[in-house]
């Protein structure tokens, strides 16, 4: 086929969960395969409740300390998992910024979430993700919602 603008079907079945048997349409290239496919949605969300998270800090004797916490512990809920990942949200009354990221998100590192800002972010375990805030919040407001997609 090289040299030439022709573009070969190939047709690829494959079989859903109820067992029905559907064609897929693939796309053969010269250099490449490009595989065509639809996301189709699903039946219901990956977790029956979706109580806001709110950061707090531990005293431990006279010192204050902020550590990031994984976002599952911060709502009282086991590990979610997602489809496709998470839409995290930052409460629109919060006073002060939220830093997202993994077990190593500090103050300084990390993605900030200003009040009623809003992030998708890829990965499907909820307890990978983790917040503190960027400041000190004691006592200001600082929460965050979480929609599993």
């Amino acid at each position: 086929m090289a040299g030439t603008n022709q573009v070969d079907k190939s047709q690829i079945h494959g079989t859903t969960g109820s067992g029905n048997v559907r064609p897929i349409s693939a796309l053969t290239q010269e250099n490449s395969t490009s595989l065509l496919f639809t996301r189709q949605g699903r039946e219901d969300f990956a977790s029956s409740t979706h109580p806001r998270m709110r950061l707090t800090h531990n005293v431990e004797g006279s010192t204050v300390s902020y550590q990031a916490r994984q976002l599952p512990i911060l709502c009282g809920l086991e590990d979610v998992v997602a489809q496709t990942g998470f839409l995290i949200t930052a409460d629109s009354s919060n006073t002060i910024t939220i830093m997202i990221g993994g077990s190593s998100v500090s103050a300084t590192n990390g993605i900030p979430l200003v009040a009623g800002q809003s992030i998708f972010i890829d990965i499907v375990r909820l307890s990978k993700l983790y917040a503190m805030g960027a400041s000190s919040h004691t006592g200001e407001t600082a929460n965050l919602f979480w929609l599993d997609m």
